[in-house]
């Protein structure tokens, strides 16, 4: 399996645990799951070696994000 489709895979894999999704340029966007969320305030990503970039623009932590979805 190439490197592109772990990447998507694992994206996919966020993607599915929530809610809101819509595309955005090279990304999506989310409500994030670790807060009360009116609006898509999460941006999600593929970064470099197919890591998955998340970033609530409300301020939650990346471990609260994880721990809200089930990691």
């Amino acid at each position: 399996m190439t490197a592109a489709k772990r990447a998507r895979l694992s994206v996919d894999w966020y993607l599915s645990r929530l809610e809101g999704v819509r595309t955005s340029g090279n990304g999506w966007t989310a409500k994030c799951p670790a807060h009360v969320d009116g609006r898509n305030s999460l941006s999600i990503g593929v970064g470099q070696e197919g890591r998955v970039l998340l970033h609530c623009f409300a301020g939650c932590r990346y471990e609260d994000i994880c721990a809200a979805i089930g990691l």
